[in-house]
């Protein structure tokens, strides 16, 4: 998978131009939030594709009537799906590059800092159902993918939230560097996006996830670390039916694995206290009305309980994860006093 990287418009749109000589049709895949932003895209007289909003668009409906539009318009072997936007998109765009006639190359460009971070990176894709997050997945490997920071300057405080909390994701189970500047940094990063900042932030999340995957690419063993603050941020964003963002229910999933990690004696005081003011910089509100037999039921979807054995993503320390075998969901659940 390559990754390119580009500073001024000219050169991302003569680079996607360059598209049209190896594949007979290219399908941009985006959403009306997301182009309304970047006219431009219209200007490279290629089949654009408008899917609906947020998580709605990773519906087996939405799948269903995408499929329809690409069958209609010829799409084939040796056309190129092209996904503009966040999360959402590149699960969408990478799930039908994957099945469409078995098959097709695609190309991802993340919008938002959590694309660029995580979501467009690594060759997972996925559509929700019947109100459980990424239900339906395939792995899929992009041809490339494409990082433009200035996507970033359009971005509202809540989007970029999304992004920081798998930044910070990384720092606790991988980069103990990392946490320390988001420490010294992140009231700064959180007022304002600065780029120039946020750039090798961006680069290290990238490499360290790279490194990841490419010693577990298909979510066996290791690459389960990546899931960390997921089994309970997920089941929160279902049982909130995705009006909760992302990233805050990813910060909550991570408040109560590191609460467990401090209970269990794998964390000590000071850095759990670390963690929390970390975290605490964020002024996220409390949660209210959570149905804990609901969020049961939304843990035993997890893809990480097996043989209804969760496998649960820890600290050993900051900067370093642990896989708890058959980790007690009744622990996980108490632990939602909390939040």
């Amino acid at each position: 998978m390559k990754i390119n990287k580009f500073n001024n418009q000219d050169s991302l749109t003569h680079h996607i131009s360059l598209y049209k000589k190896k594949y007979d049709k290219i399908f941009l895949l985006t959403q009306k939030s997301i182009i309304r932003h970047y006219l431009f895209f219209d200007q490279l007289d290629i089949n654009i594709l408008i899917c609906s909003e947020k998580e709605e668009c990773k519906s087996i409906q939405e799948y269903e009537n995408i499929i329809k539009i690409l069958s209609n318009k010829n799409c084939n072997k040796k056309s190129l799906i092209i996904g503009l936007g966040g999360g959402t998109i590149t699960d969408l765009s990478g799930f039908i590059a994957s099945s469409y006639m078995r098959g097709i190359h695609h190309v991802l460009l993340p919008t938002t800092l959590l694309g660029m971070v995580d979501a467009s990176i690594g060759g997972k894709t996925a559509l929700n159902v019947n109100h459980i997050r990424n239900l339906i997945g395939s792995f899929q490997t992009p041809r490339e993918v494409v990082l433009y920071f200035d996507f970033l300057q359009t971005l509202d405080q809540k989007e970029m939230c999304n992004g920081y909390a798998e930044i910070i994701k990384y720092s606790l189970i991988l980069d103990y560097q990392l946490f320390e500047l988001l420490e010294n940094n992140i009231s700064l990063l959180i007022k304002a996006i600065n780029i120039k900042k946020l750039k090798p932030i961006i680069e290290t999340c990238i490499k360290h996830k790279l490194n990841v995957v490419n010693q577990d690419q298909l979510d066996n063993n290791y690459r389960m670390i990546l899931n960390f603050g997921h089994t309970v941020g997920h089941a929160l964003e279902s049982h909130y039916n995705y009006t909760l963002p992302h990233g805050q229910a990813i910060i909550h999933g991570m408040e109560i694995a590191s609460y467990l990690s401090y209970k269990e004696g794998l964390l000590n005081n000071n850095q759990y206290n670390r963690i929390n003011n970390l975290i605490s910089q964020f002024n996220l509100p409390k949660l209210k009305n959570i149905n804990i037999k609901k969020i049961k039921n939304l843990m035993n979807n997890d893809k990480k309980n097996i043989h209804n054995k969760l496998n649960y993503i820890m600290l050993a320390n900051i900067g370093e994860a642990k896989i708890a075998k058959n980790y007690s969901k009744e622990k996980i659940l108490d632990a939602l006093k909390i939040l």
